[in-house]
């Protein structure tokens, strides 16, 4: 029984609410990501093994997302599951904060990643459902815009409390206190159904209809990934102070943050194909243009509108997602929204480094410039045909 069955909060607080839950858990996750590979590297783990924990943490996650729709029935909803995962993570996060050997290290960072992705992918559902139709990119972009903001401000903590293995309690503190604030709130109608029973027949038009959503999703994860990963490594090169190029993260995650509203709601009244079109366009103009301009300050501006756009790509999937699909084809839409960002993640961030060592110079920029404006074309086509 939920805190609502008895003290019930006003409609209109309920989306309020839950968006300051997810902003909570959100930013406890990323606070505690690049704390792992720093304090691993200060005790003397050498670089193979901090990346085999990372991908660890990543494989435990793009595992658990697709089973998140019968996880939810499972557990009595999608709010139930989002509860019982942001427990399970505060667990974890606790248990790293205990400085463990490193064996422990690689049963609790799994834990959070398995855990951690079912609280995101629970996340995105319950927005999803409670926004009203009409106004999908709205309300999402409101949600994605916190979320964006959580995911650059929780590695910013760090700056306060320090780097040091205790700092995971905090990290477990915002997930517990995300905890606290759901209980306020109610199943949402529609984020998952009561039992799924899924057939071929009744995937086939999901996986169809997911073709621009999905699509999206992984085309943002792959950005993403890159650009997290390898853009730093290329401003180097273009004579960027290491300050400097570890900054552009902050630039691009500025931006994302700043997009999601105005992208969203261009997309309530142009369509999303439209949208996503522009993005993908400003995407391939900002990866060309960044580079002519280091290491001087105009590569900062050109940073943020990169972010926003790149980002907004996977907003504008999940737009789609949830104007297309209801009962279990949604759940099944959301979660296959989630792995397919994963996926792109994992596979953004190895092929943008092989592309910056083969051919260095101007060979990553044309190659995502031509990922962005040959994705974006065909995800804009495939939703136009299917409805704007």
């Amino acid at each position: 029984m939920s805190a609502t069955d008895s003290m019930p909060l006003p409609r209109g607080l309920q989306f309020p609410i839950f968006v300051l839950a997810a902003t909570c858990a959100f930013a406890g996750v990323w606070m505690s990501v690049p704390l792992a590979s720093v304090l691993l590297t200060e005790r003397g783990v050498s670089p193979p093994i901090v990346g085999l924990y990372a991908a660890a943490v990543w494989v435990a996650a793009l595992l658990m997302a697709p089973l998140t729709p019968w996880l939810a029935g499972w557990a009595g909803g999608a709010l139930r599951l989002h509860q019982v995962s942001g427990f399970v993570s505060g667990l974890a996060l606790i248990g790293l904060g205990m400085n463990p050997s490193l064996p422990l290290w690689f049963v609790f960072g799994p834990l959070l990643g398995a855990s951690s992705c079912l609280t995101w992918t629970t996340s995105d559902a319950i927005a999803g459902a409670m926004a009203p139709p009409g106004r999908e990119g709205q309300f999402l972009g409101i949600y994605q815009t916190f979320v964006s903001a959580a995911i650059g401000g929780g590695p910013a903590a760090l700056w306060l409390v320090g780097v040091r293995a205790e700092a995971f309690f905090g990290s477990a503190g915002f997930m517990l206190l995300g905890l606290a604030l759901t209980l306020l709130l109610r199943e949402p109608a529609g984020a998952v159904p009561s039992r799924m029973r899924v057939s071929v027949f009744r995937l086939r038009p999901v996986a169809l209809m997911m073709l621009a959503p999905s699509g999206a999703a992984v085309l943002c994860g792959m950005l993403e990934g890159s650009a997290g990963a390898v853009f730093p490594v290329q401003g180097l090169t273009l004579g960027m102070t290491a300050t400097a190029a570890a900054s552009i993260v902050v630039a691009t995650g500025f931006g994302n943050m700043l997009a999601q509203y105005p992208v969203g709601v261009l997309a309530d009244r142009y369509g999303t194909h439209r949208a996503m079109l522009g993005c993908a366009i400003m995407v391939a103009v900002g990866v060309l243009l960044w580079p002519l301009l280091a290491p001087g300050w105009g590569i900062w501006p050109v940073l943020a509108i990169w972010g926003g756009a790149a980002g907004s790509i996977y907003t504008l999937g999940m737009v789609r997602a949830v104007q297309r699909f209801a009962g279990p084809a949604r759940a099944l839409g959301m979660a296959g929204l989630n792995t397919a960002y994963l996926t792109g993640g994992a596979l953004g961030a190895p092929l943008g480094g092989l592309i910056l060592e083969a051919v260095p110079g101007w060979g990553l920029p044309v190659a995502l410039a031509l990922v962005a404006l040959g994705g974006g074309a065909a995800l804009s086509w495939a939703a136009l045909r299917r409805g704007g």
